[in-house]
């Protein structure tokens, strides 16, 4: 037989679901959390707004100046202007400025009501507490108008945003000490395996130590989300059923390995005994057996892949989104990059694959990738090294060194994600 004669190999399965088809169904089982609190706005980053938020006040709440200079009559500006006062930030001038006159004024201070121009001290001459503007401005320069940034009554955030440092600093500009989010959530996360130690112990023959755990758990925890670690437990239906019923008020369980055909993988069963089972297996790679459904406890469940990389990649897909929708938040879309590939890589079609790359370059003159190296799933160095994903499409079987492939840079997946 010639390698013309020979049959393509081909990774597809059937029964597996298209990425998009599987987190549409996840995403429809998702109802968003309806319980909130109230807490400081200092310490709201990350949380997630709970309702619509209106402006109570015009910002700034006064005519001001954006500049350090002196504030008067635009129209008397072609005369000597004589200086009768000040207007400090937090000091206001006050009373009227008389004809041919004008007030010294600093940045964010307040403008008299019957000034409308500010010229910047370094476009006048000043001798004797005379004022000669040299290079006047257009009326009404560098006045800050009321309201200019907000206005009263105006909305001023809307609910299901993730609070980040300059919505803190628009709610503290608007006097808002404290503001309504939405309550944690709380996600558990359960590693199986009768070959896993944690870190510390002493390994026995054939044993590993647990990095799943940790590797998820600094994945998902934020301010809005608290991760529970729920150990780990041996490969046996009853040690997972009895693990099930010890984890308490999680919206979330997830478990990592025993989801896939072997003798071992207790964690479909146990699921069928212990919930529902919406959907197993997707067309991807790192991550086909990934198992979704729901516990007695009504907490939904993700039985994500035992190799580190694939719970990795199956987390950022399906359980982030999950998470998203639970918080009401928009769903982030991960930024893709073009990017010329600097070596080979090789796949089986049937299934979208994600390798690891790393990507250098930049908008202007291009992007290039190339591999990390080894791709298996259980190997965290090609994880540590890559700062993108590689995809490649679902029936393809790779791409050439020269080749345009997209990319997923990891700067837009977030700080505490791969």
């Amino acid at each position: 037989m010639t390698s013309a004669d020979q049959p393509t190999l081909c990774d597809a399965d059937p029964s597996a679901l298209k990425m998009q088809d599987a987190l549409d169904k996840i995403l429809a089982h998702c109802s968003q959390v309806t319980s909130t609190e109230l807490v400081d706005t200092s310490n709201a980053m990350h949380r997630v707004t709970a309702v619509d938020i209106n402006a109570t006040l015009s910002v700034p709440p006064f005519r001001s100046s954006a500049m350090d200079g002196y504030a008067y009559r635009h129209a008397e500006g072609s005369e000597p202007l004589s200086i009768v006062g000040t207007s400090l930030a937090g000091h206001p001038y006050e009373g009227q400025i008389p004809r041919n006159a004008c007030v010294r004024i600093t940045t964010g201070a307040a403008v008299p009501d019957d000034a409308d121009t500010v010229v910047m001290q370094e476009n006048v001459e000043v001798s004797e507490q005379i004022v000669n503007v040299k290079i006047p401005p257009t009326p009404n320069f560098n006045v800050r108008n009321i309201g200019s940034d907000h206005l009263a009554g105006q909305p001023l955030l809307s609910t299901g945003i993730s609070i980040k440092a300059a919505e803190i600093a628009l709610l503290a500009s608007h006097g808002f000490d404290q503001i309504r989010v939405k309550r944690k959530l709380r996600v558990a996360v359960l590693s199986t395996g009768d070959e896993l130690h944690r870190a510390g112990e002493t390994l026995k023959p054939g044993g590993i130590y647990d990095s799943n755990r940790a590797l998820l758990i600094s994945m998902l925890q934020s301010p809005a989300i608290e991760c529970l670690d729920a150990g780990i437990c041996t490969d046996d239906i009853k040690s997972l059923k009895a693990a099930f019923n010890k984890i308490d008020g999680a919206d979330i369980v997830i478990t990592t390995g025993g989801v896939s055909v072997g003798d071992a993988d207790f964690v479909r069963t146990a699921l069928e005994t212990s919930g529902e089972i919406a959907m197993w297996k997707i067309a991807m790679k790192p991550g086909r057996p990934l198992t979704f459904g729901k516990l007695d406890s009504s907490a939904l469940f993700f039985g994500l892949p035992g190799n580190p990389v694939s719970a990795a990649i199956t987390c950022l897909f399906f359980v982030k989104p999950t998470l998203d929708t639970l918080l009401g938040k928009a769903t982030k879309e991960l930024i893709t990059v073009s990017a010329i590939l600097d070596t080979d890589l090789r796949k089986l079609a049937g299934r979208v694959e994600y390798q690891r790359g790393i990507l250098s370059g930049n908008a202007a003159d291009g992007y290039r990738v190339t591999t990390t190296g080894l791709q298996d799933s259980h190997v965290l160095t090609s994880l540590q090294r890559a700062n993108c994903l590689v995809e490649l499409p679902l029936l393809s079987t790779g791409s050439d060194a020269g080749d345009t492939v997209t990319t997923i840079p990891f700067s837009s997946i977030g700080d505490n994600l791969i």
